[in-house]
């Protein structure tokens, strides 16, 4: 997975020093490349990579649940696409000059995700688009799995999710985006490396299609 981390935070930083990418997504993509590509398939050390840099853990659990899935009924956790085990869901608030973010973790599905309070859909997609193309190297099969817009409360989220596989579950991942066309709502873009077992595992990106239940 090492050689797939290293070209996706390559093609991110490229992007993220473009003169037309906003402050926003430069520090989104920075964000994900450091806790999410780094540290992936490795939960516990993106942990140890926000406790490094005192980030500050989001407990309030209406906020967990957007951001890193919800209790289901016997108080464990899981995330909004469905499954669950016990402990699943951590998130920390990230705030600078540039905006608000959250990193989040997840155990049902393996994600790492980074999400922007406000960040411009267009130049999100962009940065997006760059990683999928670093990591299209020979022997790596790259496939489109999901490309679709939906509506949501706070506007209309354009969600694209591809599956980079190299043969091995090891080094498996998918590489998932959100970006939604207006702010307003927890969030207006998510990157998310989502661990990838087999070549046929159904792939479950985090993003809320609606409002966490009370």
């Amino acid at each position: 997975m090492k050689w797939i981390a290293l070209a996706v935070a390559t093609g991110l930083a490229f992007v993220s020093n473009a003169a037309s990418a906003d402050d926003a997504t430069r520090r989104l993509a920075q964000l994900f490349a450091d806790a999410c590509l780094a540290n992936f398939g490795h939960l516990d050390k993106v942990e140890a990579w926000a406790a490094d840099r005192h980030l500050a853990p989001i407990l309030n659990p209406k906020a967990v649940a957007v951001f890193a899935g919800q209790p289901n009924m016997d108080g464990t956790m899981r995330s909004v696409a469905g499954g669950g085990i016990p402990g699943s869901g951590r998130a920390w608030a990230v705030g600078d000059g540039s905006g608000h973010f959250v990193l989040a973790t997840r155990v049902d599905p393996e994600s790492c995700v980074v999400w922007a309070q406000k960040a411009d859909p267009t130049e999100v997609e962009a940065a997006y688009s760059r990683v999928v193309e670093d990591a299209s190297k020979p022997g790596t099969d790259v496939k489109l799995v999901e490309d679709k817009n939906a509506d949501i409360p706070d506007g209309r989220v354009h969600i694209r999710v591809y599956r980079v596989w190299s043969g091995s579950a090891l080094t498996g991942v998918a590489l998932a985006m959100a970006a939604v066309s207006r702010p307003g709502g927890p969030f207006q873009a998510m990157l998310e490396t989502q661990r990838v077992i087999a070549l046929d595992d159904t792939i479950n990106p985090m993003v809320p299609l609606a409002p966490p239940k009370n």
